[in-house]
Formats: C-alpha cells, structure tokens, sequence
C-alpha cells in the first residue's frame, strides 16, 4: 500500500469502500449502492405496511408478503458484490437461522400437519431473508439514524391508532378478547406493547444524539405517546421488558444523564396524564356502556393533548439550555447522584405502598399471584404476578418435547399437542414461549439454533456498544439497537409475537442494522465523514 494510500482522510477511505473496483470505473459501484438502499427501503415499507395496514397474522395476508420478500432475496443473488460485505459474526447469525429453518423443513418428514409446518417453514424463511438483506443492504453510516427514525414514525402509527381505540372508542373499537386493552392495528395488545416498548428506547436513544430544539420536542412528544399507548395495552410483559431495556440503556449508554433527563422530562407530564386519568369510568373498565366509554375518550383526549404539549415544550426548554450551557464534571456528579437517590426512594416508596395498600408484605404477594382477570378495573393487572394459562401451556410442551426430544412433533403443530394433551378446555395455537416452542415442535437443534442465534447477536452488538468510545455517536446508536433487540427476546419468553409477523419483520430488520454497525468498526465518526446523525 502506498505512503499516499495510508494518508487518505475518513471520507476518502469511506469512498474507496463504498464504491467497489470496476473495470468501467466508479458507476458500478454508486448503481450498488442505489440498489442496496432500495432493498432496505422496499424492507422499511413492507414492515410498515404489515404494521399498519393489514394485519399478516392470517395465512391468506401472510403467504404474499412472504412470497414477495424471498423473491427480492433471489433477485439480490444476482447483484454482483451484494453480499461481500457481510461480516464474519453476520455469516455465523445467517448459518445458525440457516439451521433452523432447515430443521423445520425436515420436519415435514416427521409432522403431524403437512401444512402447519409449511407454513411456518415459509414464515420462518421469510425473517432469515429480512435479517440477511437488512444485513448486507446497509452501505453507510448515514443511513441508520434515518432508518431509526422511519422505524419510529412506524410506531408512532401504532400508538396513534392505539391511542384512537380510547379516544375515539366507537370509531375504532378494540379488538382483543376482553373489549377493553389496546391492541392497535396489529390485533394483540401484547405484541403492539412490544413494538411501543422497542420503538420507546430506539426514541430515547434518538434524542441524545439530537442537537435540533424542535426535533428534539417532536421526539419528546412521540416518547410520550409510546408510554401512554403501552399502558393502554395493560401489557405486564410489555411494560417489564420495556423496564428492563431501559435499565440496559442506562448501562450501555455514554451520555446517562442526558437520557435520565430526557426519560424524566416526558415522565412528568406521563405521570400527570397516569393521574388525572385513574377514575375515568370506561377508559379500562370491562362493562362500560358506550356513553361511558365515549365520556372517557373524550376526557382522555383533551388530557393526552395538554401532557404532549407539555412534553414537547419541557424537551424543547432543556435542549435550548444544553445547546448553549455545559455542565461541569461537579454538576454531572450532583445530578446523576440526585437522580440514583430520588430512583431507588421511589422504588422503596413503591414498595411500601403497595404492602400498605394490601395490608402487609404476605397479603401483597398473594394478591399479586391472583388471577389478573378475576377483576372488572383490566388496569389491576398490572398489579398481579400470575402467568395465567401458561404455566398450563409450557408444562405440556416440555412433557411433548421429553418424549421427542430430537424431533418434537413438527414446525407449528404445538396446537395438535395442546388439544390432545390440555388439562383445561381453553384452546391455544402457540407455547407462548418462543424458545420452548422450537424445543417442542422441532427438537433439541432447533431449540439450540434459535438459543445461539438470539445469544451471540445480543452479545455481539452489547459487546461492540461497550467497547465503543466514551463519547462516541456509535456507541449511543449500538445500545438504543442492542436494548431494542433485547426487549423483543424478553418478551418473546411469554408470548407468541413469532407469529404475528409485523413485529418479527421488525425485529429483525433492526437485527440486520445492529450486526453489520456493530462489525464494522471501520466506519468513520460522523465527524469523519459519517454524517452527523444529529437532528
């Protein structure tokens, strides 16, 4: 390599990368480069339009999309140097999906429903196609911010019609099974929690890289939203693993305080909307009549208009004063000291309401292992630790998969297991547990594909976020990715969203962005030719 070639600057060597040798010069490398961004708008707008417009849970809506996806992935293999940039730890995630995927196809060899395992084999296919054209479609640094913020107008579409279903309860009615929670366009409250929960910290970890007042006001206003639309959902799976990536966000993240005060500035007008909003008669109430629910919607409107103006103008208050103000490293110590303190005297004061509330710490615990759905107020589920049914479901399908522990009883069919082994007269399709699902209906190996697959893409794209700089555009970016991801895979441990494929498509689309940002640890800084990722 020549003296010439080591002295060229960030956006030189980010050229030289992007636009591949070619006999005809320069243009074989911008027309990839077009196309690569195409695919991953095409990928962008198929998720959106799943998410927002047609629900794919239904076989007869799911197969086209599926269909339409891996034939753009037969397409790509035509592209010439489509794929050369796929990194090693992308290759091993690709070969583990690979195997899944194909233990599902063999198990046609060995199922109880042809079809069934067809089309999970099909729908299964379709995610691997997502997370290896997302992985190798990416080809700039510049366009993930952008990418994060079409996924977040993605859901602010979810929350918006979330939102509608209270607000205007008789135009948009709720479809889940109790008539009251949120489930949005996507039909199950709990996998549109989910989707608010990933989209609530990709928006957190937008706005600390955000310089721009408005947008950080507009940012601040859609936080809000996320929150409000999750508690409509009374989705406890949601609201932990939205907790828990929160907490995973403050331990990656390299501006904490900045993200503690942005949580804490939409938390205010949150907590105030929470408030005025707890004896609205048929916001969450199973039984109401239509005019109370029409009241209610009416009330909650106008309160959900006054805390996102608020929220907005807090946000848009605080940036104009970090834009011109810094803080000192005392002021820092002060303030994060402050914020630890006033977060564990909540947590304490929590606590000891809710035993006060109950009557003690052993009365508390049997009311929270009751059964949620013994109460007409659905928001006193949030309060109860029971699982319901599936502790029914999880028993069965590890008694199956114990007697076929290599094979299970093939891909999909855990609903054929259920009705021929259930202790109650509740039917259900799915373990409600993605995990013991793959163990169940296709064996150790797949079991064992998807378990290493979800545990080297998290501790890949955690790994590269620490090992990022202390102050580093990459490092915020990675760990709004990374917590994202992780929120899916906690949640996944109690519910069925595989099957709902929206939220999967989703999933791993922002898996294919995570991998290949967290591999290429070549890309320059923003301020190295990057693009500044900053609004």
């Amino acid at each position: 390599m020549s003296e010439k070639t080591h002295r060229r600057s960030g956006p030189e060597r980010w050229s030289r990368w992007e636009r591949p040798k070619s006999s005809k010069g320069r243009r074989p490398g911008r027309l990839l480069t077009a196309f690569k961004a195409l695919v991953l708008l095409v990928i962008v707008a198929v998720t959106g339009y799943g998410m927002l417009d047609v629900n794919l849970v239904g076989d007869e809506r799911m197969l086209p999309f599926a269909a339409g996806i891996l034939a753009l992935l037969f397409i790509t293999l035509f592209v010439r140097s489509f794929y050369a940039d796929v990194p090693a730890a992308g290759w091993v995630l690709v070969g583990l999906m690979g195997a899944l995927v194909a233990v599902k196809g063999l198990s046609m060899l060995w199922t109880v429903s042809e079809a069934e395992t067809i089309k999970e084999t099909l729908r299964s296919s379709m995610y691997l196609a997502t997370f290896l054209m997302s992985l190798a479609a990416l080809s700039s640094w510049r366009q993930v911010w952008p990418l994060v913020d079409m996924v977040c107008l993605i859901v602010a579409g979810v929350a918006g019609y979330g939102l509608l279903q209270k607000i205007e309860p008789l135009r948009y009615p709720v479809a889940s099974l109790d008539g009251v929670r949120v489930d949005s366009t996507l039909g199950y409250s709990n996998t549109a929690a989910v989707v608010l929960a990933m989209g609530a910290v990709l928006a957190l970890a937008r706005m600390a890289r955000m310089r721009g007042v408005v947008f950080r006001g507009v940012y601040a206003a859609l936080l809000l939203a996320f929150l409000a639309a999750l508690y409509l959902t009374v989705s406890r799976g949601g609201i932990g693993s939205l907790a828990v990536g929160l907490a995973l966000l403050l331990v990656l993240a390299n501006n904490r305080l900045q993200t503690v005060a942005n949580l804490l500035l939409v938390a205010l007008p949150g907590a105030w909307l929470w408030w005025s909003s707890r004896g609205l008669e048929g916001l969450l109430q199973q039984g109401a009549s239509e005019e109370q629910m029409a009241a209610a919607g009416d009330a909650f409107g106008e309160r959900l208009a006054v805390a996102l103006v608020a929220a907005f103008a807090l946000q848009a208050g605080y940036a104009f004063l970090v834009n011109r103000y810094e803080l000192l490293p005392p002021g820092r110590r002060l303030l994060g000291g402050v914020f630890a303190a006033t977060g564990a005297a909540a947590v304490v004061a929590a606590g000891i309401f809710v035993a006060g509330q109950y009557g003690g710490v052993s009365r508390a615990y049997q009311e929270l292992a009751s059964n949620p759905n013994q109460t007409q107020n659905v928001a006193q589920r949030l309060a109860s630790l029971s699982i319901g049914f599936r502790e029914d479901y999880w028993r069965v399908a590890w008694e199956e998969w114990m007697e076929h522990p290599l094979t299970g009883t093939g891909a999909g069919t855990f609903t054929y297991t259920w009705f021929r082994e259930r202790p109650v007269t509740t039917g259900v399709k799915q373990v409600h547990n993605l995990y013991l699902e793959q163990g169940t209906e296709t064996g150790v190996f797949a079991f064992a594909a998807l378990v290493g697959f979800a545990g080297l893409l998290l501790g890949h794209t955690v790994r590269a976020a620490w090992r990022s700089g202390a102050r580093n555009e990459r490092r915020m970016l990675l760990s709004g990715l990374a917590c994202a991801l992780a929120v899916y895979l906690l949640s996944s441990a109690f519910e069925w969203h595989w099957y709902i494929p929206p939220s999967t498509l989703l999933f791993f689309f922002l898996a294919g962005v995570a991998v290949k940002v967290a591999s290429r640890t070549d890309w320059p800084e923003p301020g190295e030719g990057g693009g500044s990722g900053r609004g």
